[in-house]
């Protein structure tokens, strides 16, 4: 007898398929999840900026290498979403369960590989050479930012489920949780407090309360997952042994999107550490306003996941023509919601870089980083919401291969003519990047309208 799942209120399903709403009411949830995201980084940033711009630097730095480390393992986990979405459109909802304990499995084999780097990570920051205090900040930081790894890949492998499914509230509100549960952390632990007993740490602070909320938030994603309902639905109490055929799945799929979000990762790792190499507030100038792209950023991803979601669903159902029209909306959405943030990039860059840093300098150079920004955050819009159909079809391979080669043999070479042989400082250094995203974005974009995507199986 085929198990029936629940219907609610919010089934995306009760919206026309591909329509502006459907894909508004999957989204709306991810997108402030990702917001909540945003505005947790930028009052971290507020705060640690508030100390110094050596400290503002070193957590920027430490931060973006503990993303590149982290980044192969939540490629390879945030495929879940697509697994889930396709057993979910095709009504295979026993299997549901099964997929989402094979990606827990991985979580667990990620996190013991991700503890060997943790021994190297002084070594990788000496080679960036940076200032000795940015440097001392910035090593102390990313290696208790690198213990929080199990907890962040828990949450990405349960994410992923209940995404899938369609359910986008507990995300949020699991992520607005441990989001309030970080800014209150971070305030405490950065600035001390006597009245609770609780020392002055600064930088070390900050990384402890970003450790703390992410062990917090997978705890909840935990509760939710192995709750009753969940368990009745999709059979999560379930043991399920290691299967290698559940493994070579994932990993087909998964493994192109983790190879080419660690290299991309990595490319701007390096790029920070070309820029580090210019002096303290060029690399807090970035720093800074890379923490206010990802105000536009994040949403984004966020549209993109609903994306992936809404695709997989329609691709597992057999209904691929609602596939192809929710990946057009998606981007249609994406591109207008650019253009409101870029509007205000142009218009106020040096009242919003004010937020973070009163260093003159910073302000200077990071307000002419914030409107390159503005140019190319247009065709990012396209390249993030295609990956995000591309992704829910299991089209993944192709764009691993084409990030790999944009971001290394044209974006670092050409950061690194600019910025250092022609002395173009910071700013042409970001102006490579433009040209970077921009390329990449259309080639994202080209790649869901010829539609390869829509014959692919996993």
């Amino acid at each position: 007898m085929e198990q029936k799942t629940e219907y609610t209120s919010t089934d995306i399903h009760r919206y026309p398929p591909g329509s502006y709403r459907q894909v508004l009411v999957l989204a709306y949830s991810i997108v402030l999840t990702m917001l909540s995201q945003t505005l947790m980084w930028l009052v971290d940033t507020m705060m640690v900026g508030r100390i110094g711009i050596a400290q503002l630097g070193a957590v920027g730095l430490g931060g973006m290498l503990t993303w590149s480390f982290f980044s192969f393992f939540n490629g390879l986990i945030g495929s879940a979403n697509t697994f889930v979405a396709q057993d979910y459109g095709a009504k295979q909802y026993n299997n549901i369960g099964k997929i989402v304990w094979h990606y827990l499995y991985i979580a667990i084999a990620s996190y013991i590989i991700l503890l060997v780097p943790m021994f190297f990570s002084d070594h990788v920051i000496r080679l960036i050479g940076s200032s000795p205090e940015v440097e001392k900040y910035s090593s102390v930081y990313m290696r208790i930012r690198l213990y929080a790894g199990i907890g962040v890949f828990t949450s990405f492998s349960l994410a992923g489920f209940f995404r899938g499914i369609g359910n986008t509230k507990t995300p949020m509100y699991i992520a607005l949780a441990a989001n309030g549960f970080n800014v209150v952390a971070n305030y405490l632990l950065i600035f001390g407090n006597d009245t609770l007993g609780i020392p002055r740490l600064e930088v070390t602070g900050a990384a402890w309360a970003t450790f703390l909320s992410s062990m917090f938030s997978a705890l909840l994603f935990l509760i939710v997952f192995l709750s009753r309902k969940y368990n009745q639905l999709y059979r999560t109490r379930s043991f399920y042994r290691l299967e290698f055929a559940q493994i070579r799945r994932i990993v087909r799929v998964g493994l192109p999107m983790g190879v080419q979000f660690f290299l991309d990762n990595g490319s701007f790792s390096v790029f920070s550490a070309f820029i580090a190499r210019m002096g303290d507030a060029p690399l807090a100038a970035s720093n800074a306003a890379m923490t206010l792209m990802s105000t536009a950023f994040m949403p984004l991803v966020g549209i993109s996941m609903a994306t992936t979601t809404l695709v997989g669903q329609f691709i597992g159902a057999n209904e691929v023509e609602h596939a192809r029209k929710s990946g057009y909306t998606s981007i249609k959405i994406g591109f207008l919601y650019a253009v409101l943030v870029v509007s205000n990039y142009f218009l106020f860059p040096r009242q919003l870089l004010s937020l973070i840093s009163k260093d003159p300098e910073v302000m200077e150079l990071g307000s002419k980083i914030l409107m390159l920004a503005g140019i190319f955050l247009l065709s990012d819009a396209f390249g993030i919401c295609a990956n995000g159909a591309l992704r829910g079809a299991g089209d993944t391979r192709f764009m691993m291969v084409v990030g790999t080669l944009y971001a290394w043999f044209l974006f670092i070479p050409l950061a690194y003519v600019l910025g250092y042989t022609l002395n173009g400082g910071v700013v042409w250094a970001w102006v490579a990047a433009m040209i970077y995203i921009i390329i990449y974005g259309i080639t994202t974009f080209l790649r869901f309208h010829r539609g390869k995507w829509e014959s692919m199986k996993i």
